[in-house]
């Protein structure tokens, strides 16, 4: 690895971003940074999810929660040993990728409001890893393997976050810290919905990213010298879940809406889900075009001159015939 950075150093450090382009309130993003010089990969993830819980105005649940208002917020930094960072690693593992993770740091802020017919979960997770392992040399050209970006942890996630042991990533763990001081609200959520797929949803997911960046839409800006593979992702994924209870309906949902664009600094072909860095295709210097258009400029406003001295010519002889003699 080591001589493989040494001939990847003099080129221009790449910078790949995956940005949401998705509707702020559910935004998800993915920003991948990779540095040659380092040899590492920066990868920050903010995964937004609005999370809702609806009841009958007036029930014992509607009770509980209707004046419900609390937020969290942790941070915590992980080395490689840690489980946290295996368990992200064993996401990247998964697409049969060869990166390995360093570190991570996580940062964990929830907002819970309640109404009479509702309780509002708005979650916002944003984890930094830094990874080793993406770049190579293939048939002499720079090579960054990208396979492993859109990852998904699908399991629970446990971290201890300022000294507060937390879940991260799964909908009904996000649900149960939300009404951790009502134990009733509890219980009922986790008794009609524990068991279902929404509760162990994941809000760490950005699978739908997963198709070969070859197939993404590729774009070139000479004069920033970027290029770019953007995908959208059109409309938002809301899953749902209902229990009758004593006649009355009760709900649990979940929406999330990732999508994004990758810029990358320099030229760079997609070959599946690997960026390949080469020359960037000849284009006319900014110099010759401010030419170009001087010329032009030039050559319109000579012949504009010449048609007016034409066009007063004529009118003067014009004249000069209809006058009586």
């Amino acid at each position: 690895m080591k001589n493989r950075v040494k001939r990847i150093v003099p080129l221009a450090a790449l910078a790949i971003i995956l940005v949401s382009i998705a509707p702020m309130a559910y935004a998800s993003t993915l920003t991948v940074n990779l540095n040659p010089k380092t040899g590492l990969a920066e990868v920050n993830s903010v995964s937004t999810t609005k999370i809702v819980f609806t009841y009958p105005s007036g029930s014992a649940i509607s009770n509980y929660l209707k004046s419900e208002s609390s937020s969290l917020a942790l941070k915590g930094s992980f080395d490689g040993s840690t489980s946290g960072v295996h368990e992200l690693q064993s996401t990247f593992d998964d697409e049969d990728s060869h990166v390995s993770v360093k570190n991570m740091s996580v940062a964990l802020d929830y907002t819970a409001k309640g109404n009479t017919t509702a309780l509002v979960v708005d979650k916002k997770t944003n984890v930094t890893a830094w990874v080793s392992g993406v770049f190579s040399i293939v048939n002499g050209s720079v090579t960054a393997d990208l396979g492993w970006r859109a990852f998904v942890i699908r399991g629970a996630l446990n971290l201890p976050l300022e000294d507060h042991s937390v879940d991260i990533n799964l909908v009904g763990s996000t649900m149960q810290d939300s009404v951790s001081d009502h134990a009733t609200a509890a219980g009922f959520l986790s008794n009609a919905f524990g068991s279902g797929s929404l509760w162990n949803r994941p809000t760490l997911n950005f699978s739908a990213l997963n198709t070969p960046l070859s197939a993404w839409t590729k774009s070139y800006n000479s004069a920033t010298n970027t290029t770019t593979f953007s995908k959208t992702i059109s409309g938002q994924s809301t899953f749902t879940a209902s229990v009758d209870y004593n006649g009355q309906k009760y709900s649990l949902s979940a929406v999330s809406d990732p999508s994004g664009v990758v810029n990358v600094k320099g030229y760079a072909n997609a070959v599946g889900n690997s960026l390949v860095m080469t020359q960037a295709p000849p284009s006319a210097p900014t110099s010759l075009l401010a030419a170009g258009v001087v010329v032009v400029a030039l050559a319109v406003g000579v012949g504009y001159f010449a048609f007016r001295t034409r066009a007063r010519a004529r009118a003067t002889t014009s004249a000069s015939t209809t006058l009586p003699v």
